[in-house]
């Protein structure tokens, strides 16, 4: 029977520490992408932002283009500190769920913003979006008060969120998930008609290729998020929501880029076209 306890308690450990390296390299990795972002699109950020028209999207998108990395750091900081007890993990937690709901939330805000641009005399499709952004705000906060530190062995140091609220947790994804298919719906309907008319400018099917790209790569990430929350073992039911941070952070900024370039491209023949790039990203 002590060789059993000592053979479960080995496994444990290891199991631990696998898991503990596998939310530290998820993590490396994804903020490795989005520096390697940051530092690719330097130039354009400062061509097209820095020295172009200001607004509301532009300072959103700011905010959460400076604020997530530094933020960031904390966590990656938190995966890896020997010295932190469960006290002061306890703390901490509720500071990496706060900065992952602000980073996603914000984008959330600019994407409502796309819709009310885009659907702004049918007021109908614009009240179910801030429902749901809503709703989504609502239930993370609610999440979060639930939220506390990964349990470790005697021998694991790191410090990382889990939800103590059960598979009702997974809300945390599927909410969002559901925002973003509901504005990818809206997106669709306003460019497939034009699309297939071809009637489309260049601003009109930047947005429905940016729309495509965005959804395709959020939608799976918060599947996987989804499922791991619900089934995955502890250690690791969160570790899809850093890139969940990062990637939707990233990849909402080059569709920002991208809205910035078409709206001087060649193929925006005419004033309406400018005015239409305009009203799509106030």
């Amino acid at each position: 029977m002590a060789h059993s306890l000592v053979k479960e308690t080995i496994q444990t450990i290891g199991q631990d520490l696998t898991e503990t390296r596998q939310t530290i390299y998820v993590g490396i990795v994804g903020f490795t992408i989005l520096i390697w972002d940051h530092l690719v699109t330097s130039g354009d950020e400062i061509e097209f932002i820095w020295q172009g028209r200001k607004g509301i999207s532009v300072y959103l998108f700011l905010l959460n283009r400076y604020l997530t990395p530094l933020g960031f750091i904390v966590n990656l900081v938190a995966y890896n500190l020997p010295s932190w007890d469960y006290t002061s993990c306890q703390h901490f937690v509720r500071y990496e769920g706060a900065m992952t709901a602000i980073g996603i939330e914000i984008v959330g805000l600019m994407m409502l913003l796309r819709v009310i641009a885009m659907y702004r005399y049918q007021r109908a499709a614009v009240a179910v979006a801030v429902i749901l952004l809503l709703a989504w705000i609502a239930v993370t906060a609610w999440l979060l008060s639930y939220g506390g530190p990964v349990i470790h062995a005697d021998h694991t140091h790191s410090c990382t969120m889990v939800f103590d609220s059960g598979s009702i947790a997974s809300a945390s994804a599927w909410l969002p998930l559901l925002y973003d298919t509901y504005v990818f719906g809206l997106t669709l309907n306003r460019t497939l008609p034009s699309i297939r008319n071809k009637e489309a400018g260049h601003v009109i099917r930047t947005l429905f290729e940016d729309g495509l790209l965005y959804y395709s790569v959020i939608c799976t990430i918060n599947l996987v998020l989804t499922i791991m929350i619900i089934r995955a073992p502890e250690g690791v039911k969160n570790i899809a929501a850093q890139l969940e941070l990062l990637f939707t952070v990233s990849i909402a900024y080059l569709a920002w880029l991208d809205h910035l370039r078409s709206s001087g491209h060649n193929d925006v023949k005419d004033h309406s076209q400018h005015q239409e790039a305009n009203v799509l990203w106030t």
